[in-house]
């Protein structure tokens, strides 16, 4: 495993060497620094770019059959497959959303500094478009991901469809289905934070958790000032535990996933094998691993359809039980980790280089 300074750490691989290669751009700018990233956000993809070469040149080195690139968090498809020999497979979790749908995926909350990055947008997509076509082969999440990557890049990916871990992702003992609602995703717009909040309250449920990492800015303020229009205690949790996590799942009336467009969708796989209802909307990933009123709830993007779903199983506590039972039943057959890994190692053999 290569990875760039920076990188989240590896975990639950052990016996994997893992090489961290320097990279001067890994550093989140802050403060005064902020205002300025319109204007030093290039050489960051410049720096990225010659670590992706070191990177490259170390993975040859040791003679691999095939090299799986995974997405860059700086740019979506890794520069490291333009300076492989042999073209590699890119494993695409996500294509740069703020380039190919920026009425959904914004980089800021100010117009100005949104035209400033115009020209970075435009060198990103030369340079994710490039390290794409590059690739050997592209791995994605999902059927929804298969077809948007077609439309985007006009090539042709193979699904394999990651699972979650079953066996730490499970029920309480005992208890559990208590009186909030939870939404998990990134505290920006796109994640329907409050779509899922104005659902829960409709419906009665007025008390309320998301769980999030990064932030856009100023849109906590925004969800509490619209918690306080509608009654609703809500509290912002981040930077939880795996444990942590878990435990609000298994507590949880019900899980809401109201995500634009998500790709795939682990936070209903997780909820699911943790026995919680789950209400998501129609999109992207979610329709490929909810078989609506069976193992969870698909509605379209709309208020009044994800309110009447919410109480629905807010009414029948029994049929809310026994969906979660079904729902994990599924994961546990369909989408466990060992499924994914299969999954994983199947598509690879079919590209693996003798």
């Amino acid at each position: 495993m290569h990875c760039l300074e920076g990188s989240a750490p590896l975990e639950g691989a052990p016996g994997i060497p893992v090489e961290m290669h320097p990279f001067g751009g890994s550093a989140r700018p802050g403060g005064f620094r902020r205002l300025l990233l319109p204007l030093t956000a290039s050489s960051r993809l410049d720096l990225l770019d010659c670590a992706c070469r070191r990177v490259a040149e170390a993975m040859e080195s040791g003679q691999p059959d095939t090299v799986i690139a995974f997405n860059s968090m700086y740019l979506a498809a890794p520069p490291v497959l333009r300076h492989l020999a042999a073209p590699g497979s890119y494993f695409c979790y996500e294509y740069p959303r703020h380039i190919y749908e920026p009425h959904t995926i914004r980089r800021t909350g100010h117009p100005l500094l949104e035209l400033m990055l115009t020209p970075l947008s435009r060198r990103e997509k030369v340079m994710d478009r490039a390290s794409t076509l590059s690739a050997g082969s592209i791995l994605c999440l999902s059927s929804y991901m298969q077809a948007r990557l077609k439309e985007i890049y006009g090539r042709e990916a193979s699904v394999v469809r990651p699972g979650v871990d079953g066996g730490f992702f499970r029920p309480a003992s005992a208890g559990g289905g208590g009186g909030f609602g939870l939404s998990v995703g990134a505290l920006w717009p796109y994640k329907g934070h409050e779509l899922s909040l104005r659902a829960a309250a409709a419906a009665g449920l007025h008390h309320f958790v998301v769980v999030a990492d990064r932030e856009f800015p100023g849109y906590r303020r925004r969800l509490q000032d619209l918690a306080r229009r509608l009654g609703v205690r809500l509290l912002v949790l981040q930077r939880l535990s795996d444990p942590e996590l878990r435990q609000l799942y298994r507590d949880a009336a019900v899980v809401l996933c109201c995500q634009k467009d998500e790709p795939y969708g682990l936070v209903p796989l997780e909820a699911m094998a943790c026995g919680a209802p789950v209400v998501a909307v129609a999109e992207g990933g979610f329709p490929e691993n909810i078989e609506d009123g069976v193992t969870g709830i698909l509605v379209p993007r709309d208020e009044g359809a994800a309110s009447a779903a919410v109480s629905r199983l807010l009414a029948d506590r029994g049929a809310a039980r026994s969906m979660g039972v079904k729902a994990r039943e599924w994961v546990i057959s369909e989408r466990s980790q060992e499924a994914g890994a299969a999954a994983l190692a199947a598509a690879l053999a079919g590209i693996t280089v003798s």
